[in-house]
C-alpha cells in the first residue's frame, strides 16, 4: 500500500497487521531512519539484538531460500524478530514474496533502498498494491516542511528559534536528514543547559553547510560544461571521504531528471509546465537553474551521458585508488555532451 507523509509516520509508529514495507529514496539519512525507527517499533525498545537479521541482494543471489527460512524461523530467546534486507532490487522481488507467504506472523521484513526507484519498479509496484505491505518514500526535506522539521527536532531539545533562524538553518542543512539531526544535535550540545532559544550566532558558530548541497553543485558543473566547477568539486567531495559511487549517482540523479524534461519537451510541453510536473516536486530555488540546463540537454544527450556515467561508476569501483583523476576527467567527457549534440544538429 502506498503511504502518504502523513501515513507513513503513523505507519512507522505502529506497522499492526502489516507483514512487510519498503522504504525508499534520495534521503539516505531519512531511509536508515524510518528503517530503523520501524524496526523498534515491531521490536520494542532495547530488543535482543539477535532478533534482527540483515542480509543484502549478493547474499541472497548466494542462498535463494535464506530470506524465506529467516522470515518463517521462530526463536525462543526472541518473541519477535525483523529481517532486514538492504538495497533491495528488482531481482530479488520473487525471493522476497516468497519470503512473505511463507512468514511466521512474529515476525516483520523491512526492504531500504537509499535511492530513488522509478514507477516502474516492479519492487515498487509490489509494495503499493500489496495490502499487508508499506510503500515508503523519502525525499528530502525542503522548504517549508525542512523548516517545520527543524522546528519540531529543537523543540525535543527544549529549543525554540524565530523565523529568521529556522530560514538560516534550512538553508545550511537541507539535504540528507541523518545530518540535518547530527548537527542539529551538535547545536543543542554546544548551547548552555539553560538556553531556550537559539540565536543567529549560535548557528554561525556550531553548525557548518552540508556537504550536500556540493553535490547539487557539481551537478549544476556538469549540467552547464563548467569543467573547472566541476574538478574542483569532483575533488574536494572526493578529499571529504565520499566514495566515487555516491558521486556518479548524484549526477546521473540530475541527467535523468534532465531526461524527462527533455522528452515533455519533444512532446510539446513548455519547460516550464515540465518543470511543475516533475515528482518529486522541484524546490521553487532551484527551478531557474533546472529550466537553464534543460535547454540545453536534449533527449540524445541525456541518453549518451546516461551510459557514460554507468561506465564511470563501474571504473569508479574498479580503480578507487586512481579515483581524483580519473573521476575529473569521466564528468568532464558526461558535461561536453551537451555541446557536442548541439553543433552536430
Amino acid at each position: 500500500m502506498k503511504l502518504s507523509a502523513r501515513d507513513s509516520d503513523a505507519f512507522i509508529r505502529a506497522p499492526g497487521n502489516a507483514a512487510a514495507a519498503l522504504i525508499y529514496g534520495t534521503d539516505a539519512g531519512q531511509v536508515r531512519q524510518r528503517a530503523a525507527a520501524l524496526a523498534e517499533s515491531w521490536l520494542g525498545k532495547n530488543a535482543d539484538p539477535m532478533a534482527r537479521a540483515e542480509f543484502t541482494p549478493e547474499k541472497l543471489a548466494e542462498q535463494p531460500g535464506l530470506l524465506a527460512d529467516e522470515l518463517a524461523a521462530m526463536s525462543l530467546m526472541c518473541p519477535k524478530r525483523v529481517v532486514m534486507l538492504r538495497e533491495a532490487d528488482d531481482a530479488s522481488l520473487e525471493a522476497i514474496q516468497e519470503a512473505v507467504s511463507l512468514r511466521a506472523r512474529e515476525n516483520f521484513l523491512i526492504l531500504y533502498v537509499t535511492e530513488s526507484l522509478a514507477a516502474g519498479s516492479k519492487l515498487r509496484l509490489w509494495a503499493e498494491k500489496s495490502a499487508d505491505v508499506g510503500a515508503i518514500a523519502c525525499y528530502k526535506d525542503e522548504g517549508t516542511g525542512l523548516e517545520q522539521f527543524i522546528r519540531d527536532t529543537l523543540r525535543g531539545y527544549g529549543l525554540r528559534a524565530n523565523t529568521e533562524v529556522l530560514r538560516l538553518l534550512a538553508n545550511q542543512l537541507s539535504g540528507d536528514r541523518q545530518i540535518i539531526l547530527n548537527e542539529l544535535e551538535k547545536l543543542s550540545l554546544y548551547l548552555d543547559e539553560e538556553a531556550e532559544e537559539v540565536t543567529m550566532e549560535d548557528v554561525i558558530a556550531s553548525v557548518g553547510e552540508n556537504n550536500d548541497k556540493s553535490f547539487d553543485e557539481l551537478n549544476y558543473a556538469v549540467a552547464s560544461g563548467d569543467v573547472v566547477a566541476l574538478c574542483r568539486l569532483s575533488d574536494r567531495l572526493l578529499m571529504e571521504g565520499n566514495v566515487g559511487l555516491l558521486l556518479v549517482r548524484s549526477v546521473m540523479r540530475y541527467i535523468a531528471k534532465l531526461e524527462a524534461l527533455a522528452m515533455k519537451r519533444a512532446e510539446g510541453v513548455g519547460a516550464d509546465a515540465a518543470i511543475e510536473g516533475l515528482r518529486p516536486p522541484v524546490f521553487f530555488k532551484a527551478k531557474p537553474i533546472l529550466k537553464a540546463h534543460s535547454q540545453r540537454w536534449g533527449v540524445d544527450a541525456c541518453a549518451q551521458a546516461l551510459a557514460q556515467l554507468q561506465l564511470l561508476e563501474l571504473d569508479s569501483k574498479r580503480h578507487a585508488d586512481e579515483a581524483p583523476t580519473r573521476m575529473a576527467h569521466g564528468l568532464m567527457e558526461v558535461a561536453g555532451l551537451a555541446g557536442a549534440f548541439k553543433r552536430a544538429a
